[in-house]
């Protein structure tokens, strides 16, 4: 499996794992949303199921779109060699959204909309939730790994397409890049079949977390290169 350009060639019979092109960034955030919908995390800090999809759908907009222009951002789908027709008629599978070295998340102050519309439509206790997700992870991420790494903000696949290895294809060009380049990469997850997951890539249990004393538990992973 050759990597050129942030592209994979791969045969027919495998998805095909591209940059994800803009014009599939709404796409893209829906088929995340729809995936954490029954994530742990995502049923602590959004509760209430009238209105978790569409926060999510908000929130999950607000992480493409700030990785976006920094290029490492990956899609999934099924199609044939003709990459720009297939993307266009195919269902994303996957999204693997990274933060690369030196970059920064974004800011809590570019997230108050978000947690004033949680705060108006869930509460206190899910705005206390979130905020306290938000600074605790931030703050273990930065103190395992005070020197520049990867951070991967986001890697879901469609509930249709899981078991079909999409998950490892999507982390393969930066895993691979990190490793040329001897560089670190960083994750929190929220499952432990995710944990097992990320395990079998080299990935590592720094912490395991728990943001609130009634929180599921958070896995702070980190991987260093393989050689």
């Amino acid at each position: 499996m050759n990597i050129d350009h942030d592209t994979m060639v791969i045969s027919k019979e495998e998805p095909q794992i591209i940059s994800l092109p803009e014009s599939q960034i709404s796409n893209a955030t829906k088929m995340m949303a729809d995936t954490f919908f029954g994530d742990p995390l995502s049923c602590y800090l959004i509760p209430n199921e009238r209105d978790r999809l569409g926060i999510l759908e908000k929130a999950w907009s607000k992480t493409i779109n700030h990785n976006f222009p920094l290029g490492h951002v990956y899609c999934g789908y099924q199609g044939n060699d003709d990459i720009s027709d297939s993307v266009g008629n195919s269902p994303i599978l996957g999204i693997a959204a990274w933060l690369p070295p030196n970059a920064k998340s974004a800011s809590l102050l570019g997230s108050l909309p978000l947690i004033l519309e949680i705060f108006l439509k869930n509460g206190f206790l899910s705005t206390k939730r979130v905020l306290n997700t938000l600074t605790k992870t931030e703050a273990y991420r930065l103190h395992d790994c005070p020197t520049p790494h990867w951070y991967l903000e986001g890697l879901g696949v469609s509930p249709k397409a899981q078991g079909q290895g999409i998950g490892g294809l999507l982390l393969q060009p930066v895993l691979q890049q990190a490793d040329r380049q001897g560089e670190i990469c960083y994750l929190f997850t929220s499952t432990d079949r995710a944990v097992k997951f990320y395990q079998r890539h080299g990935f590592v249990v720094r912490e395991e977390l728990r943001v609130l004393n009634d929180a599921p538990p958070l896995w702070m992973m980190m991987r260093s290169p393989q050689v």
